[in-house]
């Protein structure tokens, strides 16, 4: 079983700051849709304060922000700005944390509108924090745009608030169609540009929200030539995180080039989903290269599954040093892991590991 959501929100108030960043970082990753993640963050700030609770500073945009929570945010930032300079690490944390709710879904922070406008004029660090783009999603909220469709066919241009626009219907669930045709068009290539940009932005969509229906089309593009619009359908895909990802990328692993496979084991290593551990090693047979070959068993390693923990433990000692450093920092929630395991399965864990970091 690949460690959970659940699990990590737990860690966030561990006593060990290693521990509480692993558990931290690991969660941003995945883009993690549990709405428990906020309230454990603050928790952990009242305990240890924002400068000590997480050294490492915290992807708090990666999450969505709970609508019910967003005055509290406001409330903790105005806080936590007050007298402090643009560096101070708590200040940056309230800079984050309202960027956070400036990005989420418009229905969310609606009617705080005119509070974050008052935040703003306390601090610098809200300079990202669009006010009037923010009002803007707002006003498309519960707009219909019945003939949608056919304007982004015959005159796209005219829609001068395209993303505003797209986002609204997306969220009343009435541009599936459109977001299948836009992520085919994009594979096919040879768009005017006026089409490609709607494309674009329904590939920007997909960098936001969590798109399940589309995994098809957004695997396909895993491996798009252009470097830009494979990374966007990277991120997309792994903010699935549904078994028709693990399907997909095990049905078209082995046609991708080593640019695509590299991005689809990011999307496995993001995601931690059941049985991700499984198909970490059945691709091995499929990876094009030592480099390859060294991402499947690094992404093995951050499942931490410990119900194949032989396997696991292989992960760890034959992985390459280079990919081994960038695993260091969230190897700390092994400890409280290992708790799960026997006597001597801990022993032996925390014995390899502690060697494996000696190397």
């Amino acid at each position: 079983m690949t460690l959970s959501d659940s699990t990590l929100i737990g860690l966030l108030n561990h006593e060990s700051v290693d521990v509480r960043s692993a558990a931290l970082e690991l969660l941003s990753s995945s883009f993690s849709t549990d709405t428990r993640w906020l309230p454990q963050i603050f928790a952990a700030w009242d305990r240890y304060s924002p400068n000590d609770a997480f050294p490492e500073f915290p992807l708090l945009t990666h999450f969505a922000v709970p609508s019910d929570l967003v005055g509290e945010c406001i409330s903790r930032a105005s806080q936590m700005v007050a007298g402090r300079g643009l560096t101070d690490r708590t200040c940056r944390c309230a800079g984050k944390l309202i960027e956070g709710v400036s990005i989420t879904a418009p229905v969310t922070f609606a009617n705080h509108i005119s509070e974050i406008r008052e935040l703003k004029k306390l601090s610098k660090i809200f300079f990202r924090v669009n006010d009037q783009k923010m009002q803007a999603r707002c006003n498309w909220i519960d707009r219909e745009f019945p003939d949608l469709a056919e304007t982004l066919v015959d005159n796209p241009g005219s829609l001068g608030n395209l993303y505003e626009v797209l986002e609204s219907q997306f969220l009343q669930g009435r541009i599936d169609e459109l977001l299948k045709s836009s992520f085919m068009a994009l594979q096919k290539g040879g768009q005017e540009r006026s089409a490609e940009l709607v494309c674009l932005a329904c590939l920007e969509l997909a960098t936001r929200y969590r798109m399940v229906g589309q995994e098809p089309w957004l695997a396909d593009l895993v491996d798009h030539q252009e470097p830009t619009v494979a990374d966007a359908a990277a991120i997309g895909l792994a903010r699935c995180r549904t078994d028709t990802t693990l399907s997909l990328i095990a049905a078209r692993f082995a046609d991708y080039s080593k640019p695509g496979q590299l991005r689809s084991i990011d999307v496995l290593r993001r995601g931690r989903i059941p049985k991700t551990s499984e198909l970490l090693r059945f691709l091995r047979a499929h990876g094009q290269g030592t480099q390859v070959q060294n991402a499947l068993r690094a992404s093995e390693v951050l499942q931490f599954d410990f119900t194949s923990l032989e396997d696991w433990l292989e992960a760890l000692l034959v992985v390459d040093d280079s990919f081994f450093g960038c695993l260091k920092s969230q190897l700390a929630v092994i400890g409280p892991l290992s708790d799960s395991l026997s006597p001597s399965d801990k022993s032996r864990t925390l014995h390899l590991l502690k060697t494996r970091i000696k190397e």
